[in-house]
């Protein structure tokens, strides 16, 4: 009796640890950071309160291109970034921008938010008008694949920035993960945006690479008549239903680069 209760405390300890997923959870463990809400009341309801305090969030939009993309990379070499040009542009002009503003607003209100290998400037202009704080926003330009993870990590495990967004080749299994406990290590929040592969499709069967991530959402933007609108749905874990957010005016990733001068974004060159 008293070997089976000692087992039965070992259980409980290992599962009350913060990096163990239980496939019936749909948000983190109680003893992470708080959820940021998201800005719609419907999101939040299928985010389990709103974007997670702390972890990894993969969010999926527009279309993998062609090109070698169905094996991930288990480890980062020196590979220049700009052969992964078409990969890290391909998500862009989906409406992601317009899903992550309301958190991008919220979190440089309070602390500074990381940019890493952003694809694109950022119209600062724009980002300004939609509330963000320009001087809490840290853009990070590494210049290959080892420098792109290395800068991800150290800057998660600083604690520095309570949100990070980074553009990441197709990571393996343990990649993920470790940019995963390192965000938790820094109770900081790393966002990856990434195209579907070819063999995603949103609506039944859908689903979503191999991730330790506790969210995974697929995104497509709508345009019906003068209408503007997201369609959202949850990957992991898996929930069929598609949530429609609408966008008020024009959506806040219409105009994404700027050529001319605007104010001034903090921006780290890491050569």
């Amino acid at each position: 009796m008293g070997e089976r209760a000692m087992a039965g405390n070992d259980v409980a300890e290992l599962l009350a640890r913060h990096d163990i997923w239980r496939g019936r959870q749909t948000r983190p463990p109680e003893s992470v950071a708080a959820p940021c809400p998201s800005g719609w009341s419907t999101l939040d309801e299928l985010l389990g309160g709103g974007w997670p305090g702390e972890g990894l969030v993969e969010l999926y939009a527009g279309r993998a291109p062609n090109g070698p993309w169905r094996r991930p990379f288990d480890r980062l070499d020196t590979t220049p970034l700009s052969s992964q040009r078409d990969w890290f542009q391909a998500s862009l002009g989906h409406g992601l921008t317009a899903l992550l503003m309301p958190w991008l607003r919220q979190r440089t209100r309070a602390g500074s938010v990381a940019l890493i290998n952003p694809p694109a400037v950022p119209c600062a202009e724009r980002w300004q008008r939609e509330g963000v704080t320009l001087d809490e926003l840290l853009v990070i330009q590494p210049r290959n694949l080892r420098e792109l993870g290395w800068a991800t990590e150290e800057v998660l495990q600083s604690g520095a920035c309570a949100l990070v967004i980074a553009w990441l080749p197709p990571l393996g299994f343990a990649l993920r993960r470790r940019l995963k406990l390192a965000a938790e290590t820094g109770r900081s929040c790393l966002a990856t945006p990434y195209p579907f592969g070819r063999d995603m499709a949103v609506g039944g069967g859908t689903h979503a690479p191999s991730s330790p991530a506790w969210v995974q959402l697929s995104v497509q933007r709508q345009t019906e008549g003068a209408d503007r609108a997201l369609s959202v749905q949850r990957l992991k874990p898996f929930h069929p239903r598609q949530v429609r957010l609408e966008l008020d005016g024009d959506p806040a990733d219409t105009t994404p680069v700027r050529d001319t001068a605007g104010p001034p974004l903090a921006l780290v060159d890491t050569r």
